[in-house]
């Protein structure tokens, strides 16, 4: 009995209009979650058992657009960052939101209780190299992970299925690396629920969504879509019947391709499997600090459930 993180970036709630690629994009396995709808904000609602689509507010009370930094850290550590930095963070968190974040998160949250909790992504060797790894500069994800217990994955973790890489399919590591093929997003699902087993936490971190939105690059996110959708669909397929997979995403931007910038909309927060149903039941507002500590009473609730199956 597991909980699955999948951390998307830079997807918002947008509108049915020509500019939403989530909308003019087919997405056969999302809108069969969603009851025929694709993610767009009206989806927002419960449209099947086990199914449940939130709209969460990324600008969390504090002027300005959300930006990836703060917006990262709210969702790793169920604290509202933008308010305690005083300001929207983009791109990598510079020293004092990026030790905030080491100090408390989600990896702590777990491990405190009892529970397990690993990062699916992969990094290679020339990541580990860079004069800016070496000074610090790492994303959000990075650093939750490196504070808890568990470890980096790595490329030899990626080519032996141990790990996921972050744009599943390996398709720009194999431009890279010829010894590296590329593979299909189910693939990259069934790598991902190899994980899950051994964990009541697994995240993993998709970060092309957010690239191709500020490229405004249609072909990117074209791709971006179709392959993510095989890819959900394979990990709902694949997943146990008693785990639980929890989506969401920091800001909008690749729902509006009339701007390259991040826009305020609300974020999905769409929750899938018997271990959400009852949680948030009375809850009537959804924000990113919410997403950590519904992990983790997920999870807790999995495992009440797993004591006493066993």
């Amino acid at each position: 009995m597991s909980v699955i993180l999948l951390f998307i970036d830079g997807v918002g709630l947008g509108e049915e209009a020509d500019y939403n690629p989530w909308y003019t994009v087919p997405t056969p396995r999302l809108e069969g979650i969603l009851g025929g709808s694709s993610l767009v904000r009206r989806a927002a609602g419960s449209p099947a058992p086990h199914v449940t689509l939130l709209a969460a507010d990324a600008c969390l009370g504090v002027e300005g657009i959300p930006q990836s930094a703060t917006g990262q850290a709210t969702i790793f550590t169920g604290r509202n960052a933008p308010a305690a930095m005083g300001t929207h963070q983009s791109g990598l968190p510079f020293r004092r939101l990026r030790e905030w974040v080491e100090r408390d998160n989600l990896y702590h949250h777990f491990s405190s209780r009892g529970l397990t909790a690993a990062f699916a992504n992969s990094y290679t060797p020339e990541y580990f190299e860079r004069p800016k790894t070496r000074r610090g500069w790492i994303s959000v994800s990075t650093a939750a992970a490196k504070s808890g217990e568990g470890k980096l994955l790595t490329l030899e973790d990626l080519l032996t299925g141990r790990a996921v890489y972050h744009d599943l399919t390996r398709r720009t590591l194999a431009k890279m690396r010829p010894e590296v093929k590329e593979i299909q997003p189910e693939e990259a699902a069934r790598h991902l629920l190899g994980l899950a087993r051994q964990h009541d936490l697994t995240v993993h971190e998709y970060f092309l969504s957010d690239l191709a939105g500020h490229r405004r690059d249609h072909e990117l996110i074209e791709w971006v879509i179709r392959t993510y959708d095989r890819f959900l669909g394979a990990v709902l397929d694949g997943k146990k019947e008693e785990d639980t997979v929890i989506l969401v995403s920091d800001h909008g931007n690749s729902e509006d391709f009339r701007v390259r910038t991040h826009t305020q909309n609300t974020v999905p927060l769409l929750l899938l499997g018997r271990g959400a149903e009852t949680v948030g039941r009375y809850q009537k507002e959804w924000d990113l600090t919410c997403v950590a500590p519904l992990l983790l009473q997920v999870a807790e609730a999995c495992s009440r459930v797993k004591w006493k199956g066993e």
